[in-house]
């Protein structure tokens, strides 16, 4: 939970892209989520802030990401529109959970 949210209060939403400036005829929907690193920005004065997230479908400028966000008691996957610069691929590296590698 960041500093300026001590109360159990919900996560402000960061600055995303409204769904109005997506065309809807040019969004390609991933077969399957691809891990992501989201840099996400807020207009409230806090810092910018990078997050794990799933890209779940993209246009040639802006990619719909889900990302775990703060609700008043617990964590809810959110989805939000931003900036394709806003993204970089993440690897998830194989868990072998009690086996040598």
């Amino acid at each position: 939970m960041s500093a300026l949210n001590q109360h159990d209060e919900p996560e402000r939403d960061p600055i995303v892209v409204p769904q109005s400036a997506i065309d809807a005829r040019s969004v390609t929907h991933a077969h399957k989520a691809l891990p992501v690193w989201v840099r996400l920005a807020f207009d409230d004065g806090r810092q910018p802030q990078t997050d794990k997230g799933f890209a779940l479908a993209w246009t040639g400028r802006h990619v719909l990401v889900q990302v775990l966000w703060r609700m008043s008691y617990y964590q809810a996957a959110r989805e939000f529109w931003v900036e394709a610069t806003q993204v970089d691929r993440r690897q998830i590296e194989p868990q072998w959970i009690g086996r040598s590698a």
